[in-house]
């Protein structure tokens, strides 16, 4: 998948501000504090001159919306950042004085899409949460597999994209954790379940998405849910 990346001029302004600080997923996404909002703003209502290298918050939101917009419009590997910057009002060099490649914005959208389309259930019982997660999750990735197989290549060779990658991989692993989490608490699984339990879920999930050998369909979301509840309960009878 062909990376947009910046040209000279957007390079010399420096991505991620004078200070050559990369901001990390965290940061341009709006999860500081914990929060996963992603305010409405629209591109009519930041239509502005840029603001140097410093972010406007506005005009940040309103380029992770469209991106979001447009990642769910289609696929993310057909997306420009000519087009970001059009629906959200901005120009181009404002994304890239803000963000390394198209990949990376792209990234950040899509942890506030997965917030949404793939959020913590909360019913009550493991046996209904898990298997929800994970139909989410995996109905989720179809749509953005070339995208993410684009950024995984490009994170092979460039630090803060493997950063934000890493980071976006972290807050999915975040949400199943506190699924893992409230089960726990309510006595369904063990005080101390494993790491490889997570490590299992987004094993396969990658694996099917870079080979493609099976599907990452409702059937496959819910053979991964009893096993690992089979699993968990196991390791609490132990």
């Amino acid at each position: 998948m062909p990376v947009e990346k910046a040209d000279a001029t957007t390079s010399a302004l420096g991505c991620g501000g004078v200070s050559g600080h990369i901001p990390s997923i965290v940061e341009t996404s709006g999860l500081v504090n914990g929060s996963a909002s992603l305010h409405a703003v629209t591109p009519e209502a930041i239509r502005r001159p840029h603001t140097g290298s410093r972010r406007n918050e506005e005009a940040e939101q309103a380029i992770l919306r469209a991106a979001a917009e447009l990642l769910a419009d289609g696929d993310g590997a057909l997306i420009t950042v000519a087009a970001i910057a059009r629906r959200a009002g901005v120009g181009r060099q404002t994304i890239y004085r803000w963000w390394p490649s198209k990949s990376a914005v792209l990234l950040d959208a899509m942890l506030h899409r997965a917030d949404e389309a793939a959020p913590a259930p909360d019913t009550g019982d493991l046996h209904t949460d898990l298997p929800a997660f994970l139909r989410s999750t995996f109905a989720a990735v179809p749509g953005n597999r070339s995208l993410l197989l684009g950024a995984l290549r490009e994170a092979l060779g460039d630090a803060a994209t493997m950063a934000r990658l890493a980071a976006f991989t972290a807050a999915r692993r975040g949400t199943l954790s506190e699924i893992l989490g409230r089960a726990q608490r309510r006595g369904q699984i063990p005080p101390r379940w494993p790491d490889t339990v997570v490590d299992q879920v987004f094993g396969l999930l990658w694996y099917r998405m870079i080979f493609a050998h099976h599907p990452l369909d409702d059937h496959a979301a819910d053979d991964l849910a009893a096993a690992l509840m089979t699993q968990l309960r196991t390791d609490q009878e132990g």
